[in-house]
């Protein structure tokens, strides 16, 4: 099993997350924290092959649909 380990010459506080000065609480840096990697994700590209599956499944989606929508006009007449 792998074991952490300390780099040569480190602090003895390596590793250890500290809020940065301006939080006034854990919540709020935590809360920060949390927003700066939301908003990197929403900066993200989506994937091509991503892309591709979403407009395969709203195709689909569309022809069932429109196939539900046939024949239940069928079944009123």
């Amino acid at each position: 099993m792998a074991s952490k380990s300390l780099p040569n010459g480190s602090a003895p506080d390596f590793g250890i997350i500290k809020p940065a000065t301006g939080a006034k609480s854990k919540e709020d840096w935590i809360g920060n924290q949390l927003k700066k990697v939301y908003d990197e994700a929403l900066s993200e590209d989506i994937p091509d092959d991503m892309l591709a599956l979403l407009s395969a499944l709203d195709e689909s989606a569309a022809e069932s649909d429109a196939d539900s929508d046939g024949s239940a006009e069928e079944a009123s007449e």
